[in-house]
């Protein structure tokens, strides 16, 4: 096989628009593609606020009517995005609208008009799901909680799709349409974005209601592990922090120590969060072990946005114990950098974890996580090893992960964890193997 032609389709992409782990995949992805043989452009919507060269115009059919929608291209870390101007996405937020759907749908049905020109399709989550019943496809889970669910009566007519989608279960969900169903049914190949997620979702407790769909389809369903952009995250030559440093060469971090303490005003041991404020993601485990771990001497830094009442929650923490939080509810890359080196650890207690990220980039700057025994978290941190994995999804669970990376050596992890090779070498070709499969 020569030159293989995918296109990705995704809601959202570094550098230029990212709400989660997603966008980072979808950045990065590519660029591991291109030494492989794979030509991989990337498709978004042309979100409000993103400037790009105009470089055509896509018609296609919607609520039975032609629409058109002016493309865009620009070119990022040799990556070539495609930008499509379909109506509703002139606002600045990736997603929570309400109209979400019928805006995703308008766009995937503009996307597979663009699609024409490549072998692949590789669509990713619930946003661009529709696309499997047009082209040849590769669809990948990133977190199967968001699944894209439609009345049926608006989305038959925005698609002109027939009823008999809905009546032979390809589709149908409780009532509505479930467009991540569609994705796994007609997609040729089904990934997720870690080994044991793909297992997980096969079962009643993680498979959020489509645990049976997957089942049926496991022969088509892959765990590939996320690599992480190691260009982007570097201890190295992070601009982000205060002095380089390495694994061979590691006294840049005492500084990074010193200046995380400064901004903070948190003396050490310092536990970090870095993330959505999201109860997937185990805060309400975080806020009850709180006043132990402060009584045994432990600080504790969050950051990130999301949920109200966890930010109020964490806010209330904060006036109640000054000396020993700090909470910043902001989306903020140089604080964000700063933790993952300053802190002496970072926590990731999630429900469910289909692969994470801030593990891998913790572990990258030498700082251990204590994780829980889920999804990519099992996959990537070596229990003891390179950080401590806990399985009881209770307050004492997370205690006892904290006091037992301290008794074995955090910092000692923390090196350890620096070896690990996280990049998107082996993921890449694993994607590379999925698409010739696809293709047949």
């Amino acid at each position: 096989m020569g030159l293989m032609r995918v296109l990705h389709v995704a809601p959202e992409a570094y550098p230029l628009a990212k709400v989660g782990g997603l966008a980072d995949v979808v950045g990065a992805l590519p660029k591991a593609l291109r030494p492989l043989g794979v030509e991989a452009h990337v498709l978004l919507p042309w979100h409000g606020g993103l400037e790009a060269r105009r470089v055509g115009e896509v018609a296609f059919a919607f609520f039975g009517r032609e629409e058109r929608a002016p493309l865009g291209e620009r070119v990022e870390g040799g990556v070539r995005f495609l930008l499509l101007g379909v109506e509703g996405f002139d606002r600045e937020r990736v997603y929570g609208y309400p109209d979400d759907a019928e805006r995703y749908l308008r766009f995937a049905l503009a996307a597979k008009e663009v699609a024409r020109g490549y072998d692949l399709v590789h669509a990713h989550d619930w946003t661009a799901a529709l696309l499997a019943l047009y082209a040849p496809t590769v669809y990948t889970i990133h977190n199967l909680a968001h699944q894209g669910l439609v009345d049926p009566a608006p989305f038959f007519h925005w698609t002109g799709l027939p009823w008999t989608l809905f009546h032979m279960e390809a589709l149908e969900f409780y009532g509505k349409v479930n467009l991540m169903k569609g994705g796994i049914v007609f997609a040729r190949r089904v990934t997720t974005v870690s080994p044991s997620y793909a297992e997980e979702i096969k079962t009643p407790e993680f498979g959020m209601g489509l645990d049976g769909v997957l089942r049926r389809h496991a022969g088509k369903l892959r765990g590939i592990l996320n690599g992480l952009d190691t260009e982007v995250f570097d201890p190295g030559k992070d601009p982000y922090l205060p002095a380089p440093y390495t694994r061979e060469d590691p006294s840049g971090k005492a500084r990074a120590k010193e200046v995380f303490r400064e901004r903070t005003g948190l003396r050490p041991p310092v536990l970090a969060y870095v993330g959505r404020l999201d109860y997937q993601k185990g805060l309400d485990l975080v806020l009850k072990a709180l006043p132990r771990l402060l009584e045994m001497g432990f600080r504790l830094y969050v950051q990130g946005v999301g949920d109200e009442g966890l930010q109020e929650a964490f806010l209330r923490a904060e006036e109640e114990n000054p000396e020993g939080i700090r909470f910043l509810p902001a989306y903020d890359e140089a604080m964000a950098r700063l933790a993952y080196a300053g802190a002496e650890a970072v926590l990731v207690p999630s429900r469910f974890e289909p692969c994470g990220l801030v593990q891998m980039i913790a572990s990258r700057y030498g700082t251990p996580p204590v994780a829980r025994a889920v999804g990519g978290l099992k996959d990537t941190v070596e229990d003891g090893r390179t950080g401590v994995l806990f399985e009881t999804y209770h307050p004492e669970g997370l205690l006892y992960g904290v006091l037992r990376l301290f008794r074995l050596g955090a910092e000692e992890m923390g090196l350890r964890a620096m070896e690990k090779d996280f990049s998107w070498e082996g993921p890449a070709r694993a994607y590379r193997e999925v698409y010739r499969e696809a293709l047949g």
